[in-house]
């Protein structure tokens, strides 16, 4: 199964461990194949070091852990999807370019959309808990 893991989810891992840091836990230990791109990575740059202000050294080695369990992708085409949140583009597209199944997300505009394009948006709670096909 090809996952993308939203930064939501990742942020939630990295600063308070929890279900999420199960998620990513789950990724590194191969249950599932996870899957980022440059505007994912780039989101959580900037959110670690703007809305968290973390010390760089500590940002830089959230993404070079991040990358040590994804597949990077390279989005290549525009994605025309009603969201709510614009913002949540990237996540789509990096999830259609990458052929995910699945999106695992905390956001709730993003989970309000249940599929798209074949691709089911869940929670961590319910892909924990085992309910994604």
């Amino acid at each position: 199964m090809k996952a993308v893991i939203d930064t939501n989810v990742i942020i939630s891992a990295l600063l308070w461990g929890g279900q999420p840091r199960r998620v990513i836990d789950y990724a590194r230990s191969g249950h599932y194949h996870a899957l980022t791109s440059p505007a994912l990575l780039a989101e959580l740059k900037r959110v670690l070091s703007q809305r968290f202000a973390l010390p760089q050294a500590r940002v830089e080695m959230a993404l070079r852990s991040t990358l040590s369990y994804s597949e990077m992708i390279l989005p290549v085409e525009e994605i025309e999807t009603p969201v709510r949140d614009p913002g949540d583009i990237k996540v789509i597209a990096c999830a259609i370019a990458g052929g995910a199944d699945i999106i695992i997300t905390g956001d709730r505009d993003l989970l309000d959309l249940v599929q798209v394009g074949g691709i089911r948006i869940v929670s961590v709670s319910e892909f924990l808990a085992g309910r994604v096909s």
